[in-house]
């Protein structure tokens, strides 16, 4: 997670940045679905093959081998399991991403439409792992 400050010269150039950045995501969602769809139908032969091997042994084998070393999570000998829990994540934060982007690009484009353009301003905009989280509007020098 992280913070970046970028300068504008209009709402529009800050739209097209928007613009940009909901492509992008889109593409890394549609991706990483199409990964989560492979990877999904080997997780379940896996899973029911975990339950038979339940049953005969009596016991549930764990499901993940991870390790916190320092708040980093490692795991050893990961399985497609492991991995669809991860791209699960990462596809819930995308999407979150994806609506504040969108919710972001509504309130620009009214900006943009009720102000009638920003001459003699530009545009600081603080973000937060690409989502515009503050505008400054201040004069040009």
């Amino acid at each position: 997670m992280s913070y970046s400050m970028l300068a504008f010269n209009s709402f529009e150039e800050l739209l097209t940045y928007i613009d940009e950045e909901i492509s992008e995501t889109k593409k890394q969602i549609e991706s990483l679905s199409d990964r989560y769809k492979e990877l999904k139908i080997k997780a379940e032969k896996l899973k029911r093959l975990d339950e038979v091997f339940s049953k005969i042994i009596g016991s549930k084998s764990p499901a993940i081998n991870e390790i916190d070393i320092a708040g980093l999570k490692v795991v050893v000998g990961a399985r497609a399991i492991d991995e669809l829990t991860v791209i699960e994540e990462v596809l819930r934060s995308l999407n979150d991403k994806l609506n504040s982007l969108s919710k972001v690009r509504k309130i620009i484009e009214y900006l943009a439409r009720t102000t009638g353009g920003i001459e003699g301003f530009s545009l600081l905009v603080e973000t937060f792992n690409g989502i515009p989280a503050r505008i400054l509007i201040k004069e040009s020098i």
